[in-house]
């Protein structure tokens, strides 16, 4: 059985831990991976180099950390959604509520992912691998709504490939404009983003209303 004290040191460990790997995410989407150094996240975390070093010893290992960390967090609010709603269009729109809100809480994930995924393809393997189940879990939720004619018929990898790109797209054009316009224009902007997303993919969803029309083939994957 841990002493308390043992507690307390873990508990302030982990806190510490956490500081680190909120400010490395931070700077790098504000300055880049290379423009952001081991020296500077310390600082602005209120500890010293040594003691980053002690919780990752590389830059390489905090950037894997980072990675890890966004990814999960992604991964576990899209979980949420898919879980809360049962219906299309609901749970895309669910799905996608979630992201920008996330987005407008935590700003800084959207330019670390925008950043991390020129670092090659290593680094976007990575939020992949996490991401994986819930795009499979998304890819076979369309195929079934198309097939019950909920969702107009189309290739549902494509769209959500579309999605995909056009959600990542406006979060990380607002988590630049909140570096330039600051933090309550730039909101507005993600709102406005959001409202014209929605109402793109109501329309993308939308089954045809054109009696005896089958649409194209849908694929799994």
């Amino acid at each position: 059985m841990a002493r308390s004290g043992e507690t307390v040191t873990r508990t302030g460990g982990e806190a510490r831990r956490r500081r680190l790997l909120r400010e490395a995410i931070r700077l790098f989407g504000r300055r880049g991976y290379e423009g952001t150094s081991l020296e500077a996240v310390a600082t602005a975390s209120g500890v010293r180099k040594q003691t980053l070093l002690y919780y990752f010893p590389t830059k390489e290992a905090l950037l894997a950390a980072c990675v890890a960390e966004t990814s999960a967090r992604v991964a576990e609010a899209l979980a949420t959604a898919l879980e809360a709603e049962s219906k299309s269009p609901n749970k895309a729109e669910a799905v996608i509520h979630t992201v920008f809100e996330l987005a407008g809480e935590w700003p800084e994930f959207a330019q670390f992912i925008r950043e991390a995924s020129r670092l090659g393809p290593d680094v976007v393997e990575r939020f992949v691998q996490v991401l994986e189940p819930l795009r499979l879990r998304a890819l076979s939720f369309l195929a079934r709504e198309m097939a019950e004619g909920h969702i107009r018929p189309q290739d549902p990898a494509l769209l959500l490939f579309t999605l995909y790109t056009a959600v990542i797209g406006s979060i990380t054009e607002a988590g630049v404009l909140r570096a330039v316009v600051g933090e309550d224009r730039s909101r507005t902007a993600l709102h406005r983003r959001e409202q014209e997303l929605l109402t793109f993919i109501r329309t993308a969803l939308a089954p045809s209303e054109e009696p005896g029309s089958e649409g194209p083939v849908v694929r799994t994957g």
